[in-house]
C-alpha cells in the first residue's frame, strides 16, 4: 500500500521535473524471481527504476542510508534492506536469494556504488551470486541522461539474461565475477550516450 503510494507521487514528480521515455517493457517477465541490474550515475537512479519498472522493485541499499531511524523505517517499508558493502555481507545476499526464490524483484547496481557516465569499475561478485543461487533472471538497464531539468531521461530495459546453465555448479568468486562482469557489460550496450 505504502510502496505504490510512494510509487504514484514520486513518478508524478519525476514526469514533471524530466522528459522520461522508457523502451523495453515488453522485457519484464511475469511472476518470476527477477534481479534487475542498472548502471548508476545519480542518486535518483533507484527512484526512477523503482517508478518506471512495472513490477514491485526491493533495492538492496547502503547501510548507511538507514542510520537514520525515520528514513531507515521508511525504506524499510518500500521493501529496501541494508547492505554492508564493506564486507561480503551474509545476511544482506541470504535475503536478496530469499526475495528471487519467492519470486520478487531485487534491484542491484552491479558496480556497487554510483559510477560517473563514461567511468566503469568492476561489477561486484554478488549480483552472479545472488543469481546462480537465487535461480534468477536479469533483466538489465540501461539510463541515459543529465537529469537537468526538463532534459530526457531515457530508460532501457533490455532482454533477459539467464544464468540456468550455471546452476548447480561450483563457481569461484572469480568466475562469479567474470559474470557479472557479462552483465555489466549488457547494462552498458543500453545506454544511449549524447541524449
Amino acid at each position: 500500500m505504502l510502496y505504490n503510494i510512494v510509487r504514484n507521487t514520486l513518478k508524478l514528480v519525476l514526469k514533471l521535473l524530466f522528459k522520461i521515455e522508457v523502451k523495453g517493457k515488453e522485457n519484464i517477465p511475469k511472476e518470476i524471481g527477477l534481479i534487475v541490474c542498472s548502471n548508476h550515475y545519480h542518486w535518483l537512479d533507484p527512484i526512477a527504476v523503482a517508478c518506471f519498472f512495472n513490477r514491485q522493485v526491493c533495492f538492496m541499499a547502503k547501510k548507511e542510508l538507514f542510520r537514520n531511524r525515520i528514513f531507515g523505517y521508511l525504506l524499510r517499508k518500500i521493501y529496501a534492506f541494508p547492505v554492508n558493502r564493506e564486507t561480503a555481507d551474509i545476511s544482506a545476499i541470504k535475503n536478496a536469494i530469499k526475495i528471487v526464490k519467492s519470486n520478487r524483484v531485487l534491484g542491484m547496481f552491479p558496480e556497487g556504488t554510483r559510477v560517473k557516465t563514461g567511468e566503469s569499475i568492476n561489477a561486484e561478485p554478488g549480483i552472479a551470486m545472488i543469481g546462480v543461487k537465487g535461480k534468477a533472471q536479469i533483466v538489465p538497464i540501461g539510463i541515459s541522461g543529465s537529469y537537468k531539468f526538463r532534459s530526457k531521461l531515457l530508460i532501457n530495459i533490455g532482454q533477459t539474461i539467464s544464468l540456468e546453465q550455471h546452476y548447480g555448479k561450483k563457481i569461484s568468486i572469480d568466475e562469479f565475477e567474470e559474470i557479472s562482469e557479462y552483465i555489466m557489460t549488457e547494462v552498458r550496450q543500453l545506454i544511449i550516450k549524447d541524449i
